[in-house]
């Protein structure tokens, strides 16, 4: 695991934008009222729930050997019963593996939860 923007911690999300173009960006508010942003790109699938008022950042994280349960939740493939979905959850934990997806969590202590599977992100 690797911690991404270690200086948001305790900061708050502020922003996030949906371009449509496969990016997702968000912007944060650090505790010294600096503005901080990451975009994630090549976005494969991504899930973010939980938005509540505030939305404080306790970290970001590259996971570099994420569960099948993480990426079920991901891929809103929670219950995937069948071979075929196994296989194709195994296929992006074998992708993440070798470098070819990451896979990024915004843990919170306070609102927002989320899960990407992208293929970079850039911080600024």
């Amino acid at each position: 695991m690797t911690v991404i923007l270690p200086e948001v911690h305790d900061g708050e999300l502020r922003k996030i934008e949906i371009p449509g173009d496969k990016t997702f960006a968000l912007t944060f508010e650090t505790i010294d009222k600096d503005t901080r942003q990451m975009t994630l790109e090549g976005v494969e699938h991504l899930r973010c729930n939980n938005l509540l008022g505030g939305n404080i950042v306790f970290d970001i994280q590259q996971v570099d050997d994420p569960s099948l349960h993480d990426l079920a939740r991901v891929t809103s493939m929670d219950y995937a019963v069948s071979e075929k979905g196994r296989d194709y959850l195994r296929d992006l934990r074998q992708s993440v593996a070798k470098g070819d997806l990451l896979f990024v969590r915004l843990e919170s202590s306070y609102g927002c939860v989320l899960d990407a599977l992208c293929r970079r992100y850039t911080t600024g």
